[in-house]
């Protein structure tokens, strides 16, 4: 999505106005600098999304790279890559999930760190054996 066209329209639903676009509950003024305008999205992004977005710590350095570099997002190729396995992770975490009929799909904040411990014991344990099978 290009970031000044999303700017423009939040601007557009302003209405040089207090607004709520996005900010679930939050009244906040529209920004008339890019930094301000980033600023508003992030915050209410955080707000809005922190049970629903495991990945919100990647987005946030995304967006971090993304001011220190002045928007190049060249510079960032690494944030924009964790961000995606982070989303892909917890994508098939889902995908699993609702396949065994557990509920809810996206596990509570509270357990998601459990859960990538497991993950990360499980993949060195598969790696360990795999150097093992290699040497025999």
């Amino acid at each position: 999505m290009n970031i000044n066209h999303h700017h423009h329209h939040l601007d557009r639903c302003a209405g040089g106005r207090l607004w709520q676009a996005m900010f679930h509950g939050i009244w906040t003024e529209p920004s008339t600098t890019e930094e301000g305008r980033q600023k508003n999205i992030r915050r209410g992004s955080k707000l809005k999304h922190e049970e629903k977005n495991p990945c919100l710590k990647e987005h946030d350095m995304s967006f971090k790279c993304l001011e220190e570099s002045s928007y190049n997002r060249n510079a960032c190729g690494e944030y924009f890559e964790n961000y995606k396995k982070c989303k892909e992770f917890w994508g098939n975490v889902r995908s699993e999930r609702r396949r065994a009929g557990i509920v809810p799909h996206l596990p509570p904040a509270e357990e998601r760190d459990k859960i990538k411990a497991e993950y990360l014991e499980n993949r060195r344990r598969k790696y360990q054996q795999q150097q093992q099978q290699e040497q025999q």
